[in-house]
């Protein structure tokens, strides 16, 4: 079966550069169908301040055969920086909108759908550069709002040079993330994703935007201590 993983590597800054400027290389890896090589921000942060960047960190979202090719992935990985202890959480998809070139031929695994427990909410998008600051003052609160939303468990967001984000999300269950995702009651869910959505069917902000849903399988390792979110 397909597998999905998300990690989260603590490196040096040249050794996460290295993967950002050359991330294609991965494509030689067995069984690796697509991957996507990020550094993490500080979600609802001032894309001015120094604090917002991450920049010793690296995203490795990656889209497998099946789990043994990450297993192999991760007992001899192709490059120093996946040797190192490092979080990570194995998922299989169920849901997607819209299209994201590499992902777009993912299976779906349709009978996952209304997940009793925890699920994972990605996004991937290639932004319009013109639309920049004004992705900027819609962004923010949403990711304020997931920041602090009572039903998160993980969540980071994450960008490479020049325009390309992503979010990831870990909820304590799907009606968790769908009362966010449609401001059902402002106290507790916010209403900063509905409006930021209904701005961008105004006038998109991308030119290639998908939002995936899936279920976490299993977690390894310890999520970083200074984006931590929620205690354990």
């Amino acid at each position: 079966m397909e597998l999905f993983s998300y990690h989260l590597i603590q490196a040096p800054l040249f050794s996460v550069a290295a993967r950002l400027l050359s991330s294609a290389a991965l494509r030689r890896v067995e069984g690796l169908r697509h991957a996507e090589c990020l550094f993490p921000m500080r979600m609802g942060h001032s894309v001015m301040l120094p604090g917002r960047f991450h920049v010793t960190t690296l995203v490795l979202f990656a889209w497998w055969e099946n789990e043994a090719h990450l297993d192999r992935f991760l007992a001899s990985p192709p490059y120093r920086i996946f040797e190192r202890d490092h979080w990570h959480v194995r998922l299989r998809f169920y849901r997607r909108w819209g299209t994201y070139r590499g992902l777009d031929e993912a299976k779906l695994y349709t009978e996952l759908a209304d997940p009793e427990g925890p699920v994972v909410g990605v996004t991937f998008a290639r932004l319009k550069l013109s639309e920049t600051f004004r992705f900027a003052r819609w962004g923010k609160p949403v990711e304020a709002q997931v920041r602090d939303h009572p039903g998160v468990t993980r969540a980071t967001v994450a960008f490479r040079p020049f325009n390309t984000f992503s979010t990831f999300s870990m909820w304590r269950s799907e009606a968790d993330m769908l009362g966010m995702v449609r401001g059902r009651a402002a106290a507790t869910d916010g209403t900063g994703h509905r409006d930021a959505m209904v701005e961008r069917a105004r006038r998109d902000f991308h030119y290639e935007f998908t939002t995936m849903r899936l279920v976490p399988l299993s977690e390894h390792g310890q999520w970083p201590e200074p984006m931590r979110l929620l205690p354990r």
